[in-house]
């Protein structure tokens, strides 16, 4: 039976010989390094906002079943939980950071390339065809009504309204 939690230990930002192999694969890989690092992040993100998540919930616990190690509980429970949101790309903070940090390594574009970029821009002002306004032809064909009225005049129109009186 396949699980869908992710049972491989997890590698966290607090595990120093996890940084130092990490440290080794950026020197082989940059790319996978950079993966695992923008997704580390995610993680420490995600177990920080659920820190202040608990933090402001604080005054609404029962005050009886309050102790230490259910603080710790809680605290090693939301590093977990993190690890995984981020490992799955849950928020796209990883995939963001990893994104910004591969445009702002990559070369500057070339004079050619910023040229023929300007090729392809869109005008400012791009040529608009006014907008048709309705007629009142147009609009009493939307209003039309599935039966005719049998009114004969405006008067039999307004009698409900006033009273009976003509």
């Amino acid at each position: 039976m396949n699980s869908p939690v992710d049972t491989s230990t997890a590698k966290s930002y607090m595990d120093f010989s996890a940084l130092g192999e990490l440290r080794g694969k950026a020197q082989q890989n940059q790319d996978k390094a950079l993966k695992e690092s923008a997704q580390q992040f995610e993680g420490l993100f995600i177990q920080m906002m659920m820190k202040s998540m608990r933090e402001a919930n604080a005054p609404m616990k029962d005050e009886d079943n309050q102790s230490h190690a259910m603080e710790t509980f809680e605290g090693m429970f939301d590093k977990e939980v993190s690890l995984q949101m981020a490992k799955r790309g849950a928020i796209g903070v990883g995939a963001f950071m990893e994104r910004a940090v591969k445009q702002q390594s990559s070369p500057p574009p070339t004079a050619a390339a910023m040229l023929g970029a300007r090729q392809k821009s869109i005008p400012l002002n791009p040529k608009q065809e006014p907008m048709r306004l309705p007629t009142a032809a147009d609009l009493y064909k939307g209003l039309a009504l599935e039966k005719e009225l049998p009114l004969k005049s405006l008067q039999e129109f307004k009698m409900p309204f006033s009273g009976g009186v003509k």
